[in-house]
């Protein structure tokens, strides 16, 4: 598949270091790698969205927008944060600007 990373996760993975961001790192890759979004591990479509999806990291949470397109499919990771924030106001409301 694939992935296009937005500007407000790219700064949050450049954050990163050590095993984090190899696991983010690894993650993409794996994204990259498989046939269809149903193949990628432990990513789970968010409930109340049509094409929001979560993948937890360790401590983090990736959350990632899945669009079909003719050819093949396009994953836009949108956002980076710490699992106590990902639930809060602030996410919810911009998680629904792009569903």
């Amino acid at each position: 598949m694939r992935i296009r990373l937005s500007k407000t996760f790219t700064k949050s993975v450049d954050r990163l270091s050590g095993k984090q961001l190899k696991s983010v790192l690894d993650v993409i890759a794996e994204v990259k790698a498989a046939p269809g979004i149903e193949a990628i591990a432990n990513c789970t479509r968010m409930a109340g969205y049509k094409n929001i999806y979560r993948i937890r990291i360790g401590s983090l949470l990736a959350f990632l927008t899945f669009h079909v397109e003719i050819v093949d499919g396009v994953v836009c990771f949108l956002f980076l944060v710490p699992r106590g924030q990902a639930y809060t106001k602030k996410v919810e409301t911009e998680l629904k600007r792009y569903d």
